[in-house]
């Protein structure tokens, strides 16, 4: 297909915030594409709130809450309707769902646009005109980058991107100063918190890293926490026996330009950990059931690397059948080895 013309275009993930980092790719191939087009970004609040900042979007359209499941059956049919038709009257001349549920591909067919690009899942896929081809690539990346592919428009590269205003780094400056952080360690932030329990390394675990942080690498240690993660990152703030102080901001673009002053980020397969990779802080990634080579598309030269359980049997769960998880079966000794190395690398 060859790319067509258009001026206002729809991009559609609704959910969960790793999945709408990984989008950036595709954000930006179709503004180099159409620099004077219109591009907009229908997501849920939460999600949403990481591209609040993007240069590239004339606007990030939030889902109603009102819209969302556990909401009375009547008021979500009336909501439902006034946001369909306020769609429409935005005349998209394309609408790209990166998502591909029920709700996400009734969206796309009632913003009527001329294409309506999307994956042919059974059923769904009559909301789209025109059906996403993928190519033989496992990661979640290549299966957002195919969709532009699928229409004409080249992809130069895959990088993420999260951006944060000027207000956000001044925040983030302010937040360290006020702890004694100067810059003069090298500064590795944690996240322990994750979506599901077969997906945490434990706390203990990284008590013992972040142990091994502070007293063999003199590492100035911050601890993440996430929505609805607080009473866990206080448990491991306890236990690690040393002065770490956890980071409690509602906004995903301070969070970044927190995370951008750091030297090193170790997080379990979740949302920031994307963040981080795409603000440019070398990663590392614990990964349990889920797959780095799904979900972790990112460059060991650059100083992102994936560790993975070390089991032949995973039962691929998000709640773990076993008494314990095989995300334990990363030792915090390799963590804090691969940790030194890429600070190393950094210097």
């Amino acid at each position: 297909m060859k790319a067509p013309e258009l001026d206002r275009i729809l991009i559609s993930r609704l959910r969960f915030i790793g999945d709408v980092v990984l989008t950036t790719p595709v954000i930006r191939a179709l503004k180099r594409q159409y620099p004077e087009a219109g591009l907009y970004f229908l997501a849920e609040s939460g999600p949403a709130a990481v591209l609040a900042r993007n240069p590239y979007l004339e606007e990030v359209i939030v889902l109603p809450d009102e819209l969302l499941p556990g909401r009375a059956v009547l008021t979500r049919c009336a909501a439902q309707v006034r946001f369909l038709r306020s769609l429409r009257k935005r005349r998209f001349d394309l609408s790209i769902d990166l998502f591909g549920n029920p709700r996400s591909a009734l969206l796309t067919l009632a913003t009527g646009a001329r294409y309506r690009v999307g994956y042919d899942v059974r059923g769904r896929g009559r909301a789209y005109n025109v059906k996403i081809r993928r190519t033989e690539s496992r990661r979640v990346l290549d299966a957002y980058l195919d969709a532009v592919r699928t229409i004409g428009v080249p992809v130069e590269d895959d990088r993420t991107e999260v951006h944060f205003s000027v207000e956000d780094a001044k925040w983030a400056d302010s937040w360290l100063k006020a702890r004694g952080i100067d810059g003069t360690r090298p500064i590795v932030a944690l996240n322990p918190g994750a979506s599901w329990p077969a997906k945490t390394w434990s706390a203990g675990r990284f008590a013992e890293l972040a142990a091994g942080l502070t007293g063999e690498l003199n590492a100035a240690v911050l601890l993440v926490a996430g929505p609805g993660q607080r009473d866990f990152m206080n448990v491991t703030d306890a236990l690690t026996a040393h002065d770490c102080p956890v980071v409690h901001t509602d906004s995903l673009t301070r969070l970044a330009a927190l995370i951008h002053r750091c030297r090193l980020y170790v997080s379990n397969d979740c949302g920031p950990m994307h963040i981080a990779v795409a603000v440019g802080t070398p990663t590392i990634g614990l990964f349990g059931p889920s797959r780095p080579e799904i979900w972790f598309p990112y460059s060991a030269e650059e100083g992102h690397v994936a560790l993975q359980a070390e089991t032949d049997n995973c039962c691929g769960r998000d709640f773990c059948i076993r008494s314990t998880p095989c995300i334990e079966s990363i030792s915090p000794r390799k963590v804090l080895d691969t940790a030194e190395s890429l600070l190393g690398r950094s210097v």
